[in-house]
């Protein structure tokens, strides 16, 4: 198998799922496949990323995604920010900075 060149971990903890997170991998996973990008990206479903418990019960931060291998964390994403999100981040290599929670390592985009 060739490695991918970014792979996508949506949260589906119990507060992100409660604020549609299954819907956001639904949509992006369709559209990395449906905009020429499967193969390069890969989404996938991942367990609680504890985002959401720094904040408070309702999980203010969720729903919560990383990127790697780049480790770009993002909080409060909608299904709003999904085209954002393919087209900023994973075609253009552009962190949508609104989006960011943090990111491991160096400064990558």
């Amino acid at each position: 198998m060739k490695p991918y060149r970014l792979h996508a971990f949506v949260c589906q903890g119990k507060r992100c799922l409660k604020k549609g997170s299954e819907e956001i991998f639904e949509d992006m996973k369709g559209k990395v496949k449906s905009g020429g990008l499967k193969g390069e990206v890969k989404v996938s479903r991942s367990g609680c990323l504890s985002v959401c418990k720094e904040t408070d019960e309702e999980g203010q931060y969720s729903p919560a995604m990383v990127v790697y291998p780049e480790g770009v964390w993002y909080r409060n994403i909608t299904l709003k920010d999904v085209d954002e999100i393919i087209e900023g981040h994973f075609r253009k290599g552009k962190i949508v900075e609104r989006l960011l929670h943090f990111r491991l390592g160096p400064k990558t985009a």
